[in-house]
């Protein structure tokens, strides 16, 4: 029979050494993955945000006319119609429509979107927000 004295043998000394190394290693793929996943929807909400907002101060600006003079309620009220038609909350649309000091109009349309997360959300993070701004001056030629 054989007796253990007060050192274990070698091999016991490192059993379930792998398991740590695989725990720590679990965890930065998950971490990859969220910054992979999340990230990719994070940027897909940027650029659609970013469009919607340049093409919404473009739609308003290219819907003024010099014949019926500059309007910001009407300008700031085509901006919010045109980012609605465009699948954006109208609750999460801002805009701003001034007249410049040199006397031109000009429109600027700030979009906040929401992303659900996906991987991050086991860290505690529910919804990924991102906000893009687009502006838009009306151009005279004569």
């Amino acid at each position: 029979m054989t007796t253990r004295g007060p050192h274990p043998e070698p091999r016991d000394r490192d059993r379930g050494s792998l398991s740590v190394v695989m725990v720590f290693l679990t965890v930065i793929a998950l971490g990859a993955a969220g910054l992979v996943v999340d990230g990719g929807r994070a940027l897909a909400a940027r650029r659609h945000a970013a469009g919607t907002a340049e093409a919404a101060a473009r739609f308003a600006i290219a819907r003024h006319s010099l014949s019926t003079g500059w309007n910001p309620v009407t300008a700031s009220e085509m901006a919010r119609s045109f980012a609605e038609r465009s699948g954006v909350d109208r609750s999460d649309v801002e805009v701003v429509a001034r007249t410049r000091p040199d006397g031109r109009p000009e429109i600027v349309v700030t979009i906040t979107e929401r992303r659900t997360a996906v991987i991050v959300a086991l860290g505690g993070v529910d919804t990924i927000t991102v906000r893009a701004t687009g502006s838009a001056i009306a151009a005279y030629s004569p």
